[in-house]
């Protein structure tokens, strides 16, 4: 058993704006007083729904979730062959928007809620991890949040702007595809809870939609 520093809880706050303070406490409950915990952690700490996804770190896993990360962020790119030249930069600039609310939401909620990663609750946890403190940073997941932000972004300019566009379903179906195995691997990487990748996808699909699909009915592209 080796100990480090920990609040009472599993799943702690940290001070935060209100209304995120109230997502917080919504998810997890509140610490009460620092003290030394042991891992791997009880497992009776997680809830049900995601104690049974529950694995020990995987770095080859782990690698290959960055990849699809990557892959799923730059679906966007499609634009490149199905968009007019004259659209290219209006629609970098609504990617960019997309992508910098997404990241900066994921990166709030992170210093917001303090949640021990999966891998805690076993024997080998990434020692990497814990000395950058890195294994408190479950939700969300950010990795699920850029990837689902390029596919739904993909999705809604295609539905929006270029709807009889030939790279539409074929681009949209790859985009989600990896998102949605983007966000299975950091389960299985032990890297996050289901409701991680749950509330990540949930963030990058909303930013990825709300910014085109608000950009074209207020006509910023033409």
């Amino acid at each position: 058993m080796k100990l480090l520093p920990r609040r009472t809880d599993s799943t702690s706050l940290r001070a935060g704006p209100a209304a995120l303070l109230v997502l917080a406490c919504a998810l997890a409950p509140v610490a009460t007083g620092a003290q030394e915990a042991t891992y791997p952690l009880p497992s009776y700490d997680v809830n049900l729904i995601d104690r049974s996804l529950m694995f020990s770190y995987s770095e080859p896993i782990d690698i290959a979730s960055d990849y699809t990360q990557y892959a799923a962020f730059l679906a966007p790119s499609v634009f490149a062959l199905a968009a007019p030249t004259e659209d290219w930069l209006g629609i970098g600039a609504m990617y960019a928007g997309s992508a910098m609310i997404s990241f900066a939401t994921g990166t709030l909620l992170k210093a917001v809620i303090e949640r021990e990663r999966p891998y805690m609750y076993f024997d080998d946890p990434p020692a990497s991890a814990i000395a950058d403190g890195d294994y408190i940073d479950s939700f969300p997941s950010r990795h699920s949040i850029m990837a689902f932000t390029g596919a739904a972004f993909t999705a809604t300019l295609f539905k929006e702007r270029y709807p009889d566009s030939p790279y539409r379903v074929p681009a949209v179906v790859a985009a989600y595809a990896l998102a949605g195995v983007t966000a299975g691997l950091r389960v299985g990487s032990g890297s996050h809870f289901l409701t991680d990748v749950a509330g990540g996808a949930a963030i990058g699909t909303f930013f990825g939609f709300i910014v085109p699909f608000a950009s074209s009915r207020l006509g910023w592209l033409d």
